[in-house]
């Protein structure tokens, strides 16, 4: 392949802890020293920063907007700047790039769309998220270019990567035939086993990872633990920011026992996840969630609610458990349950865990698949671009 181009609304930038970037960032590395010419296309709102830099071998070009492109209505034409500049660019190179490959759905899906129609180069387009926000919803609403719009991506979108059977399920459901679509997850690169803490110590040890926003749920969970009767014995640690953080470090005071803590963002997930036994995550939705496969590979006992990802990979009373709802009964109820769970059951669930997520989560086998794709999409015989 000439080049394969990438676009993600955010690369490094605005929104370094999110879990679509992290992909975004394993995957690009892992073509590039698979010896693919990748280009990887972003948005930036620090004037200072547009232009090219160098991610681990990996070419980055960030484009200036006022505001984050991944969102729409009254920031539409934030959107539609950095769109310009991307379809510009593409227009520019036209000739030389075999494929774009989108990162989520949002305005860069209707660039992939329009580069397909005028210039016959063939995109993938991965969703991201299902459920209530799923992906496809999204950009058929009034927000983007409503039903219409949403159409035009489908007829222009040559392959649509989901990560999860569910949010193939909403794909098909809102009109994306199903030769279209490809089930691929997310993945990690994973290296030698490492011994975490004695497990009598995980088993007692609950976190939570990630964003401290509402559809995370994580204030209900917070709230939940503290009003835990004072025999159950157990910590429950947050890591992550969000809008929600000064509402979760309240309710951690309110816990004389001192068992919810608040330790705020940490970068390297792998120096803290050998020392707990359960990852908690009651979120409203989810895509597939890094935090969960990141804890799996270390056997970290998911806790999670039926939840997009988290239904594909769970087994419950095997390789993690469910919690019924969303509601702070339905949380404290989780709690009761892994706070009485002796620790030779927490060490069966462990060990199930690490080898399901080694076996199904590996970037190289990932990014295998991507490259099947890549190659399927390079043998169409349609050409239309103006040299």
């Amino acid at each position: 392949m000439a080049m394969i181009v990438m676009m993600i609304c955010h690369y490094d930038d605005s929104n370094p802890s999110g879990g679509l970037e992290k992909q975004a960032r394993m995957l690009a590395q892992s073509l590039r020293a698979a010896g693919e010419d990748i280009v990887v296309l972003g948005s930036t709102r620090k004037f200072s920063r547009t232009g090219w830099s160098d991610d681990e071998g990996v070419p980055v070009r960030l484009f200036w907007t006022y505001t984050t492109p991944q969102i729409s209505g009254r920031y539409l034409p934030a959107a539609l700047l950095w769109a310009a500049q991307l379809l510009f660019w593409v227009f520019r190179n036209r000739a030389r790039i075999d494929l774009i490959h989108v990162h989520q759905l949002r305005i860069h899906a209707f660039v992939a769309a329009l580069a397909r129609k005028f210039w016959g180069i063939p995109n993938i387009l991965k969703s991201a998220t299902g459920g209530s926000g799923a992906d496809i919803r999204v950009i058929g609403t009034r927000k983007y270019f409503g039903a219409a719009g949403r159409r035009f991506v489908i007829a222009h979108g040559d392959r649509f990567v989901a990560t999860t059977r569910s949010i193939e399920e909403d794909l098909t459901r809102w009109g994306v035939p199903a030769e279209k679509i490809a089930v691929i997850p997310n993945g990690l690169r994973i290296g030698p086993a490492e011994a975490g803490d004695a497990p009598e110590a995980r088993a007692h040890r609950f976190l939570f990872l990630g964003r401290l926003d509402a559809d995370k749920n994580v204030a209900a969970l917070a709230a939940a633990a503290a009003d835990m009767p004072p025999e159950a014995k157990f910590q429950l640690d947050f890591y992550g920011a969000g809008n929600l953080e000064a509402e979760v470090e309240a309710i951690s005071r309110r816990d004389p026992a001192g068992r919810v803590r608040l330790h705020g963002w940490h970068s390297d997930p792998d120096d803290i996840l050998g020392r707990y036994g359960y990852l908690l995550l009651p979120s409203n939705a989810e895509g597939l969630s890094n935090a969960m496969l990141e804890a799996m590979v270390r056997g970290v006992v998911p806790v999670t609610t039926r939840v997009s990802g988290c239904v594909d990979h769970i087994t419950p009373n095997e390789n993690g458990l469910f919690l019924e709802g969303t509601d702070r009964a339905s949380l404290h109820a989780g709690l009761s349950i892994i706070t009485s769970l002796p620790t030779q059951e927490w060490s069966r669930l462990s060990s199930a865990t690490s080898d399901y997520a080694t076996r199904h989560f590996d970037i190289l086998a990932v990014r295998d698949r991507y490259l099947a794709l890549y190659a399927e999409l390079a043998a169409q015989p349609i050409r239309l671009r103006p040299v």
